[in-house]
């Protein structure tokens, strides 16, 4: 059950991402994020399939990709085997992949990117709504990412749910 209080729960227009942030908030219980172990596909339940770990590299001077539920992987197509995701810089994905997990990482607090437009090549007929949330090791410092993310045709989404805050 979302929170009426929660403004960021409100903001997010997906049903699934919102079960989510949920699971997340929970686990956190007002740390600033959950442990990496603590984070299990019998926590995240039927939406494993949409969510992906992300790894900060030097307090979030880079990123490494972790797991990757189903519907990641056949959105994304083949597995990402770069090292880091400072080898995919120059690529217009992966340049806004990267400012959104830094402003998660700086920020030490969850955001939503979209509903939008995706800018995937070959993916450009979807829209997108992605949510991102910390993690953390050892109370203190952000050390990955819980992120999540659904898509749709482009155009069929109702934005009317909630409104829309990054």
């Amino acid at each position: 059950m979302i929170d009426q209080q929660d403004e960021f729960a409100q903001s997010v227009t997906s049903q699934m991402l919102r079960a989510v942030y949920s699971v997340w908030k929970e686990l956190a219980a007002g740390r600033i994020g959950p442990k990496r172990a603590e984070l299990t596909p019998a926590k995240l339940r039927r939406a494993t399939a949409w969510a992906f770990t992300v790894e900060a590299i030097d307090d979030g001077a880079d990123f490494r990709i972790g797991f990757r539920g189903d519907k990641v992987t056949q959105f994304m197509g083949a597995p990402c085997t770069a090292p880091a995701l400072s080898s995919l810089r120059g690529i217009h994905f992966f340049d806004v992949a990267d400012a959104l997990f830094r402003q998660c990482v700086r920020s030490r607090a969850p955001l939503v990117s979209g509903p939008k437009r995706t800018n995937y090549k070959g993916k450009e007929h979807l829209e997108r709504e992605v949510i991102l949330m910390p993690l953390s090791e050892d109370g203190v410092n952000v050390t990955g990412i819980l992120g999540a993310f659904e898509t749709w045709q482009f155009g069929t989404h109702s934005q009317t749910e909630a409104k829309v805050v990054a």
